[in-house]
């Protein structure tokens, strides 16, 4: 299929759960690519028999449809989906979006021309939200960033920018990684929806001494519908709440070293960031809506000490296997 001339094989993973007509019109997009795939991996939960149906009717009917691989997985959870389809991927370039989002034709196209440089792990765009007839305007031109002291800043959907730039993290909704480089995505991240799981991924890539591009003009259409199960949109909900606060100290916790670890949870507990209350963003807040702030507060604390403790747990972990391994070369040098 690929007649693009680039050399790479590229693979689209696209997890879905119990909305088939947004699928649909993700599948719909992809077949009027400039670059079509060489592999669509479409993930399914098991109990999801109306997307199953649907998709199978699909690719019957549409020439795209011989390309598409069906991957079922029996657990909940974003994570467990995204790393089902990581197994079923076969292309040197695995690229993600979501099933309420519909590629541009020049979508593949672009992702794949970075790749030329064999510096870059990663790539990714621009999401161009949509809420009925309104797109979601921005004009911040910082995108995908990490501060010094772990402060997380998004805008991948920023419409300022005009060319591509190195970014720290690429969105989940429009990225793309070499399938060398995944190590797979972390199962200790919380909640249905598994919060900062893109940031994540991407920081695994970049520790390998790779590079990250966002490009503003590798766009897909982002049409945000209902979540189920776990998963929800609703940033006030306590349980996301907590697990976002869970996954953020968690992940940069893992990622960032030396002093930055030390700067991360002294501002994340003391500042805090968006309904991640520290301390003070606390008191800020505190006389507008006692009750709210309170709960938001309580929530986000027991998050990022739940955070702590899975990211001591799994470093006492590393250690010990990573004892375990010297000991043994040790003893087969021995013998």
């Amino acid at each position: 299929m690929n007649g693009s001339g680039d050399g790479l094989t590229l693979s689209v993973v696209i997890p879905s759960y119990r909305r088939p007509e947004h699928l649909l019109k993700c599948l719909a997009g992809l077949q009027e690519g400039v670059r079509l795939p060489e592999q669509v991996v479409v993930v399914l939960r098991e109990s999801d028999q109306a997307s199953q149906q649907l998709v199978k009717q699909w690719c019957a009917a549409n020439e795209l449809g011989q390309y598409v691989d069906v991957a079922i997985v029996t657990e909940p959870g974003q994570i467990k989906a995204l790393n089902r389809g990581l197994e079923v991927a076969t292309g040197d370039v695995v690229c993600f979006t979501d099933d309420d989002c519909v590629p541009r034709p020049q979508w593949l196209q672009r992702l794949a021309s970075h790749y030329a440089n064999p510096a870059v792990g990663g790539v990714g765009g621009r999401d161009v939200v949509h809420h009925g007839d309104q797109q979601v305007p921005t004009h911040r031109c910082s995108v995908g960033r990490i501060t010094w002291a772990g402060r997380v800043i998004g805008n991948h959907h920023c419409a300022a920018l005009s060319k591509p730039v190195e970014v720290d993290h690429l969105k989940g909704a429009n990225m793309s990684f070499r399938r060398a480089l995944l190590p797979g995505f972390d199962e200790k991240l919380a909640g249905g929806s598994s919060c900062l799981n893109d940031t994540e991924i991407s920081l695994a890539v970049a520790a390998q001494g790779f590079r990250l591009i966002y490009d503003p003009q590798t766009l897909v259409d982002h049409y945000p519908a209902p979540r189920f199960d776990e998963s929800t949109r609703q940033l006030d909900s306590l349980a996301l709440v907590s697990s976002d606060s869970h996954n953020w100290v968690y992940c940069m916790l893992k990622h960032l070293t030396g002093l930055r670890k030390l700067a991360f949870v002294a501002s994340a507990f003391l500042v805090g960031m968006g309904n991640r209350y520290g301390l003070l963003k606390y008191l800020v807040n505190l006389p507008r809506g006692p009750i709210a702030a309170t709960r938001l507060f309580v929530a986000s604390t027991a998050g990022k000490l739940k955070g702590l403790r899975t990211y001591r747990t799994a470093k006492r972990a590393a250690n010990e296997s990573e004892t375990s391994k010297r000991r043994s070369g040790q003893t087969d040098e021995a013998t």
